[in-house]
């Protein structure tokens, strides 16, 4: 063997022994060490490797593998009972599925360390959550995994299906979604990380590639690439020895499972323990049913609590990125044939944010910074796109659609730039795909395609054979214009390419393009592993079947124009969400201003409640306690009214959250009664100038300002909008001031910035008792809506670090995360932030409204600190019993 060869083995033999001593050692260190020292044993045998050679390879060892560091944090983990749990971590140290899969994701794949780190810790955390399958004694474990959307949730279950057979599981079953494609990419994924599996020359593939599957592991799968369960399995499998099945959630698959298990259980007296693993969780399998009208459970759901009733050692984990239905189900719901629902009584374990992963943080502001920089991915669809999809509005009305509009014409110019920066870039070979989703209608999808293909074709051929071509100018115009600006304003060193090395590069892409329909009535299909050499690049027009599950390889352009105020349902459409290393700045999203202002209040509700889950977790409380808070939560609708149905409100709790107004009427009398409530709220305090430090920007403050008055104000001022609503807010005061909280307020009023960095000029301000040289510049890149009467959105007002200008600043300057910032307020202080806003920026300026020195709008904020009342108190849940 050469060096090169010896090195190889070397790492080989210190990460498979690291990783089974780190379980059972005392130490990261320890671990290390020992697994050091075998290896140079091993490898010593291979050839003759001096000191010095030794020394560096286990220094780059320590280094790869960052021992002596703090990977990640633990997860964060929900169990109502946190007593000892039958697994240990010392249990799977040398197994054979887990320790396979490992080594595949590390040497193979080549992920990270931290990446599979964190499979390690979480699916641990899960495990000990589940029931002992070498145990006789009945167990009936139930529980989710949130995840994100689009974040690698199947990695984790992998690991979790690899560990679970390790330890004696003998039948799992993979719940993935509603449709075959989604289906088949999961089956496809588990024979190769699972099982092992060959190709059609016999060569090993996916995990089989680290060492071939023995006699004791043989896994035996009911189901194929091609084919979901069928009712020709009966008394043929033998389910004793380990068995996988992947099958859609769908009635007839399920009832065909069902009878088949009960089948087995008659005839040999099935008992092994399962785990079904529910990939989607929120999708179909919560029941909707209404216990009011003592309906039976919905067929999806009915089903697969059917499934866990046949066996007496059981365990269920949902995987979702929304699991806001799952939580809101019946502690106590139960039927006498189904059994126990799916609430997850046991466990709640948080899968940590994975690297690269460019999730709502990175396409929207979702810490509400008022000087994010960022240039926006996000371009707004105008009057000539939208009116198009407004008046489709049932399957007949596919006709509508004659022909490609603007901005979706706009759209796949942006994606042949995307795949040719990409290959300039080095990223060539690799999948990328474009996404339209219009309308759930089959029909009109079709028509989408047949006209975006059409138009397509149009541009490829013009773009290949005709140099001096309209559409090159139009792509040079999009490039300089839009791309060029966006990636050099992007965080980051990107280098820009001239538009003669993107041309050249267009002539190729245009002719490895494919334009798809993905849906029922196609067979088109995202067969991304059949193009796994060379890349697969493709503009996938579709609905439903685009929403959620399916992964779209290299999404980097949608086209997207459908709308919910759901949480869950918006949250899974938003397919723009995964993993964009390298290309993020290329990524952009063509919607309308009302589905992107949606989004970015979702996504800034979705943060916040995982910070709040964060911070319950590590206080120890339960998932139902979590539901509670869940709930309280002042920003849009959770989920479907069918799946809340056991959900009572009663109040809003605003603990440890900034709210600002973001939404602005376009009446006249809106901004006059804000101007006037807050005229008298300053007439009725005094207020100090001051600088807070070495900031430029001046606050007129008062402070110990009683609660009344605040909640006075409130009751005057007008809000807009579902999140920062003043009568809510008034509310919630009202209860904390009932548990001794929030009874100390101060008040500032934030002026403009004397240097005015806008650009739209200093704007004089008469308010009450004070004269500011200047109101507030926020908004002064937004444009006007294009529907007059739509209240104006002009995000974010308060700038970095300005809810925290009541506390000791050396305290915050140690604290990078927000929560922990706010941590810092006590329980008794509000912070209540006043801007009159320039009336100068384009979005106030094409109002009707007579702004002047003694009439501008005005924008409040306010830090609430966490609070100590008890959520429990505020929402209860029904139960429901059949």
């Amino acid at each position: 063997m050469n060096e090169d060869d010896i090195k190889v083995l070397f790492e080989k033999t210190f990460s498979t022994n690291y990783y089974n001593l780190k379980s059972v050692s005392k130490s990261q260190d320890e671990a290390a060490e020992n697994a050091i020292n075998l290896a140079r044993i091993i490898v010593s045998g291979f050839g003759s490797i001096d000191e010095s050679t030794f020394e560096m390879w286990s220094l780059e060892m320590f280094r790869k593998y960052k021992i002596g560091t703090d990977i990640i944090k633990p997860p964060p983990v929900m169990r109502p009972d946190n007593g000892k749990s039958w697994f240990s971590p010392e249990m799977i140290s040398g197994s054979f599925f887990w320790t396979r899969y490992r080594q595949y994701l590390t040497q193979i794949k080549g992920w990270p360390m931290e990446s599979v780190e964190a499979i390690d810790d979480t699916t641990n955390e899960i495990m000990k959550s589940l029931g002992n399958p070498q145990s006789m004694d009945p167990f009936d474990k139930r529980g989710i995994v949130l995840g994100f959307v689009q974040s690698g949730k199947t990695a984790n279950f992998t690991g979790l299906i690899n560990k679970a057979y390790d330890v004696g599981y003998k039948l799992i079953i993979v719940l993935s979604g509603i449709h075959n494609d989604l289906r088949a990419q999961t089956q496809i994924r588990l024979n190769q990380e699972v099982i092992g599996t060959v190709d059609k020359e016999g060569k090993p593939i996916g995990v089989g590639q680290i060492y071939q599957t023995t006699a004791d592991h043989i896994i035996t799968s009911w189901t194929t690439e091609e084919n979901d369960i069928s009712s020709q399995h009966g008394g043929i499998r033998n389910l004793n020895s380990p068995t996988l099945m992947v099958v859609k959630k769908n009635k007839t698959v399920l009832e065909s499972l069902r009878d088949q298990l009960i089948y087995h259980r008659k005839l040999h007296g099935l008992d092994i323990p399962v785990l079904i693993v529910d990939d989607e969780a929120d999708q179909a399998s919560v029941d909707t049913s209404d216990p009011n009208k003592d309906e039976d459970p919905k067929t999806i759901n009915r089903l697969i609590r059917q499934l866990l009733e046949i066996f007496s050692r059981k365990a269920y984990a949902g995987y979702t990125a929304t699991p806001f239905a799952n939580l809101l189900i019946s502690t106590e719901a139960a039927t006498s044939e189904e059994g126990n629902d799916l609430y997850p009584k046991d466990f709640l374990v948080g899968l940590p944010k994975p690297k690269d992963y460019c999730g709502p943080e990175e396409f929207f502001n979702v810490e509400e910074d008022a000087e994010d920089k960022r240039p926006s991915l996000i371009r707004y669809l105008r009057n000539e796109d939208t009116e198009i999809f407004t008046t489709i509005k049932k399957k007949a009305d596919a006709d509508k659609f004659e022909e490609v509009p603007p901005q979706m014409r706009e759209a796949i110019l942006a994606f042949l730039l995307t795949i040719s920066i990409r290959n300039l870039r080095g990223q060539r070979k690799t999948h990328n795909s474009m996404l339209i989703h219009t309308s759930r209608f089959k029909d009109v999808q079709s028509n989408v395609k047949d006209e975006v293909a059409r138009t397509f074709e149009s541009i490829s051929n013009q773009i290949q054979y005709n140099p001096k071509s309209k559409v090159l100018d139009e792509i040079m115009k999009l490039y300089e214009e839009d791309f060029q600006p966006t990636t050099k304003d992007w965080p980051g060193e990107v280098i820009i390419f001239s538009w003669n090395e993107v041309y050249e590069e267009l002539r190729v892409v245009v002719d490895i393009i494919k334009v798809f329909e993905i849906n029922g009535n196609s067979k088109d299909a995202l067969a991304y592993n059949q193009y796994k050499e060379d890349g697969l690049n493709v503009i996938a027009v579709g609905g439903d079947k685009l929403s959620r599950g399916l992964t779209l390889e290299g999404l980097s352009i949608t086209y997207y124009f459908r709308n919910t105020l759901m949480y869950d349902t918006l949250m899974q459409m938003g397919r723009w969400f995964g993993y964009r290393k390298g290309y993020m700045d290329l990524c952009r999203i063509y919607t309308s201003e009302e589905i992107a202002s949606n989004f970015e209040h979702l996504a800034i509700a979705m943060v916040e409640l995982r910070e709040e889950f964060d911070r319950l977790a590590e206080m120890g409380k339960t998932p139902s306690e979590y539901a509670v808070r869940m709930l309280s939560h002042p920003t849009m609708t959770l989920t479907s009214p069918l799946k809340m149905r056991n959900a009572i409100s009663s109040n809003i709790i605003y603990g440890g959250t900034l709210q600002q107004t973001r939404l602005f009427g376009t009446d006249e009398q809106f901004y006059k009664a804000n101007m006037k409530a807050t005229e008298s709220l300053v007439n009725n305090l005094t207020f100090v100038k001051t600088n807070f430090g070495k900031g430029k920007t001046s606050y007129y403050v008062d402070t110990d300002v009683k609660a009344e008055i605040v909640k006075e104000y409130l009751s005057k001022y007008e809000t807009k909008g579902t999140k920062a609503v003043s009568g809510l807010m008034r509310d919630y005061i009202g209860l904390a001031n009932e548990n001794g909280e929030l009874l100390n307020w101060t008040v500032a009023i934030v002026e403009g910035d004397p240097g005015d960095r806008t650009g739209i000029g200093q704007y004089p301000v008469s308010l009450g008792s004070l004269y500011l040289e200047s109101a507030v510049g926020r908004g002064t890149g937004i444009e006007p809506p294009i529907n007059k009467n739509q209240d104006v959105d002009i995000k974010a007002i308060v700038a970095a670090n300005q809810e925290y200008i009541d506390i000791d600043p050396e305290k915050v300057k140690g604290k990078k995360d927000r929560m922990d910032k706010r941590k810092l307020r006590p329980k008794e202080s509000g912070l209540l932030l006043i801007y009159p806003l320039n009336p100068n920026v384009p979005v106030f300026k094409s109002l009707n409204v007579p702004f002047s020195e003694k009439l501008v709008p005005v924008g409040v904020a306010i830090s609430f600190p966490f609070t100590e009342i008890d959520e429990t108190d505020v929402y209860q849940t029904n139960k429901t019993v059949h």
